[in-house]
C-alpha cells in the first residue's frame, strides 16, 4: 500500500511540473504576442510622394504623338517699372543735432569774512591840567623811543614821545593819550594789554 501511494504522489508531482511548465510558456508566448504583434502592424507601405514618376510601357505597334511642353517665359519688365532706390543726397540727409557741451557749474567764490570793525578810541584831549595819558615804557635816547611811537601809531593808536631830564641824565617816555577822563585812559590800557603792550595810567603832566 506504501509503494502505491508513493507511485501516486510522484505522478501528481509531475503532472504539477508539467503544468507549471505549460503555464510559464503560454505567458512567455503571450508577452511576445504583445510586443511583436503591434510592431509587425504598424510597418504598412507608406503613401507615394509627389515626386514619383509612373511610367507606363508603350504597347507594341503603336506610337504615341509626341507632346513638347510649353516653354515658361519670364515675365517682361519694363524699365519704366524698375526703380532703384533713392539715396538720399547729402542735402536732404537728416543732419545730426549738434551735441551740447555740458557747461561747467560756476564756481563759487570765497565769501569774505566780515572783518570786525575797530572800537572806536575815547577822543584825545589837549594837554592840560587834570588830563590822563597810558605810559608804555622810558628809554634813554630817542631812537628807541621813536622806533616805538611808531609801532604803535600803526596799531591805531595815538602815541607819543617826551623828553625828561632825571638824575641819571635825559629819558624819553613812550605815552598814549592823552585822554579826558581816567575812565577813558583805563579802557585804552585794557585794549593795549590785548595787543601786547603793557602801560599804566599817568597824568598828562
Amino acid at each position: 500500500m506504501k509503494d502505491g501511494n508513493l507511485e501516486e504522489t510522484a505522478l501528481i508531482d509531475e503532472m504539477k511540473r508539467r503544468n507549471r511548465r505549460r503555464l510559464v510558456g503560454a505567458v512567455v508566448l503571450a508577452a511576445c504576442a504583445v510586443i511583436f504583434v503591434p510592431m509587425l502592424l504598424e510597418k504598412k507601405p507608406g503613401p507615394l510622394g509627389d515626386n514619383v514618376e509612373i511610367v507606363i510601357p508603350p504597347v507594341a505597334g503603336t506610337k504615341l504623338p509626341e507632346t513638347k511642353l510649353p516653354e515658361a517665359k519670364p515675365p517682361e519688365v519694363k524699365p519704366s517699372e524698375t526703380k532703384l532706390p533713392e539715396t538720399a543726397s547729402p542735402e536732404t540727409a537728416p543732419k545730426e543735432a549738434p551735441k551740447e557741451i555740458p557747461k561747467e557749474a560756476p564756481k563759487e567764490t570765497p565769501k569774505e569774512i566780515p572783518k570786525e570793525a575797530p572800537k572806536k578810541l575815547p577822543p584825545t584831549a589837549a594837554f592840560a591840567k587834570g588830563t590822563y595819558s597810558v605810559q608804555l615804557a622810558a628809554f634813554t635816547d630817542d631812537k628807541g623811543a621813536n622806533a616805538m611811537v611808531n609801532r604803535v601809531k600803526q596799531a591805531g593808536y595815538p602815541a607819543y614821545s617826551e623828553p625828561i631830564d632825571t638824575t641819571r641824565g635825559m629819558a624819553w617816555r613812550v605815552r598814549v593819550g592823552p585822554y579826558k577822563t581816567r575812565e577813558d585812559a583805563a579802557a585804552v590800557r585794557n585794549r593795549l594789554k590785548k595787543d601786547s603792550y603793557d602801560g599804566m595810567v599817568v597824568s598828562a603832566r
